[in-house]
């Protein structure tokens, strides 16, 4: 095992060396000098942090000007003791600390005595050592205010320099936008992270490759300036969410968000209508948004997990699609004014007719349907803290969504005609991160990480579906030799609703990231 933990440090090193990459940090940091009651620097005082909740420690050694530099400490509150030989211990209680911050608690010595201790208030005297203009959005916040949707990004809208034209509901998956912009940037300038993961669908950069749930969230820091070249990729602002971890006391949760449209009133435009299943009744909505999380100690003060799991059934108001479609009458009343006689007509165009439904209103050439609102996710998130040592701590999550849906139009094509383009979308998208922070020496900390981020976006054609060339037996030359579907082209007629279709979606993004942070006090 210390020959393996050697060969992983010399590893680590060299990826400091060699890997160029980003450092999105996850953690805090606790700078400080320790001075004697005369204000002479105190070399080799021992510091060490205590995490309340897991019970892990890390100690560090102040330089020879009595500085110290506790690097890469997991979110929460701590207690932080000073102590070197013939003087009083310092010791600093209820320490919050949070993701990315930057905090001094610098400490005087008096001369040995009887221990002391004092409590600090992070909030009240702490000084926030970093130039970057950051807001916190903390489990309180996270956890109590009202979000319609319970989607974390509505959250974003509150701190100042953040506009947005977000809808009322933000949705989640592959066709929800995260259209915010930071002090005027561009929407798809904002680079969102998950534990310092890139979580944006390179795709549009505007939607999230994972949405991770509420009840998973312990925190999220919004940096909209001034920050440092750690994070990269763009420059329009940082969206940085931590999950939540394990600790020393067992917790969990259940629970079940729903609305249904027998809770709902009634819209005042829909009272309007002379149609009494729209006048006497809301629009049809049955939503359950429902899940658990639980986590604690696998080993006290040592291995720590926790896991979530959410999913939503979601079922509206079907949307009313109308198409304009051709009137029978044209193939067979030579009076009309688009009769064409038989000899006229080219084959392939009047088979190719099927494909638009007769006229389903009287009087007009007009075909009604509706187009199903309804949506399917779960997402589970597993995370891992483990100390195995005073010298080595590892994490590891892994959260995992899966979207799926019905486009009646096609994705992202949208024609009004149903069971020419219909497709069933599922988009499962990924993100994880293995961590392992060394303490090389009382001096030197490093951290290195792995990031891994997916997803993709596979269609199908739903058993009904006809948009293939053999479905209407089409002899048509293709124009084009690549049509691995064999799908009909798109035809576009003055007067009626175009038709067509497009190829399935088979679309996979994957982003692998190295990433070594070192930290040395000399």
């Amino acid at each position: 095992m210390g020959r393996f933990l050697r060969i992983l440090s010399m590893c680590c090193g060299l990826a400091a060396l060699c890997v160029t990459t980003s450092a999105q940090e996850i953690t805090a940091t606790v700078t400080g000098t320790v001075t004697d009651q005369s204000g002479a620097p105190l070399p080799g005082a021992t510091v060490i942090a205590r995490h309340l909740g897991r019970g892990i420690t890390q100690e560090v050694t102040t330089s020879k000007t009595g500085l110290y530099t506790l690097p890469f400490l997991a979110t929460g509150e701590y207690e932080i003791a000073i102590s070197m030989p013939g003087f009083k211990t310092y010791t600093a209680k209820n320490i919050a600390l949070h993701v990315n911050d930057r905090f001094d608690l610098s400490a005087s010595l008096k001369i040995e005595g009887l221990e002391t201790s004092i409590e600090v208030s992070a909030g009240s005297q702490l000084i926030q050592q970093t130039p970057g203009v950051q807001n916190l959005m903390g489990a309180t916040q996270v956890q109590e205010l009202p979000l319609n949707n319970r989607n974390f990004v509505q959250l974003a809208t509150l701190v100042p320099g953040v506009s947005s034209d977000l809808g009322d509901e933000v949705g989640i998956g592959l066709t929800s936008t995260v259209s915010i912009s930071i002090n005027g940037s561009r929407r798809n300038a904002v680079n969102w992270l998950l534990d310092g993961a890139s979580n944006v669908d390179v795709g549009s950069n505007i939607t999230l490759l994972s949405t991770p749930t509420v009840d998973s969230i312990e925190e999220f820091k919004i940096i909209t300036s001034s920050y440092s070249a750690e994070w990269p990729r763009s420059g329009g602002g940082v969206v940085n969410v931590v999950t939540k971890s394990g600790s020393n006391v067992f917790r969990g949760s259940a629970y079940e968000y729903f609305r249904d449209d027998s809770l709902n009133s009634n819209a005042y435009f829909r009272k309007q209508s002379s149609d009494p299943l729209i006048r006497d009744h809301a629009p049809a909505l049955d939503y359950h948004n429902f899940g658990f999380t639980f986590g604690g100690p696998i080993m006290k003060d040592k291995f720590f997990f926790f896991y979530s799991q959410e999913w939503r059934n979601i079922s509206r108001a079907p949307a009313n699609l109308s198409a304009t479609v051709p009137d029978p009458n044209w193939l067979t009343d030579p009076t009309s004014t688009n009769y064409v006689a038989p000899a006229q007509r080219d084959p392939n165009a009047v088979r190719l007719l099927a494909a638009w439904p007769q006229p389903n209103v009287p009087g007009a050439n007009r075909y009604l349907s509706n187009s199903p609102a309804d949506q399917d996710t779960r997402q589970e998130v597993v995370r891992l803290d483990y100390t195995l040592s005073q010298k080595w701590r590892l994490m590891g999550r892994y959260t995992n969504d899966l979207s799926k849906t019905v486009e009646v139009g096609g994705l992202f094509f949208g024609t009004a005609v149903p069971n020419v383009a219909t497709t069933q979308t599922k988009v499962p998208g990924q993100v994880a991160v293995l961590q392992a922070t060394t303490s090389i020496n009382a001096h030197t900390v490093n951290e290195f990480t792995f990031q891994f981020s997916s997803n993709q976006i596979g269609t199908t054609n739903p058993d009904g579906t006809k948009n293939k060339r053999a479905d209407y037996g089409l002899t048509v030359p293709e124009i084009f030799s690549s049509n691995p579907g064999g799908i009909i082209p798109t035809v576009g007629i003055t007067g009626l609703t175009s038709i067509g279709s497009a190829q399935l979606y088979n679309i996979e993004y994957k982003n692998f990231t190295l990433a070594d942070n070192l930290s040395a006090v000399r």
